[in-house]
């Protein structure tokens, strides 16, 4: 409804203020994602190449020898 609507006919006011109240009261409809909408769930990361070898104790024992390798040649 218009500004204009409700300055015009005065005597709506009460029905007026009624109404507003009670759309102000009612609920918004949540609004989904499109991921949500398709049903979309995260599975978590898939099993691969790994690309965290700093911690690996194959890669440590051989970067050891390397390092005892150089040191001997030292």
């Amino acid at each position: 409804m218009t500004h204009a609507a409700i300055t015009e006919n005065k005597r709506l006011g009460d029905v007026l203020a009624y109404i507003k109240e009670r759309q102000e009261q009612q609920t918004k409809p949540a609004l989904k994602t499109n991921s949500e909408k398709n049903g979309y769930k995260p599975r978590g990361r898939k099993p691969g190449k790994r690309t965290d070898f700093m911690n690996d104790p194959g890669v440590i024992a051989r970067r050891e020898k390397v390092l005892s390798r150089l040191d001997a040649a030292e």
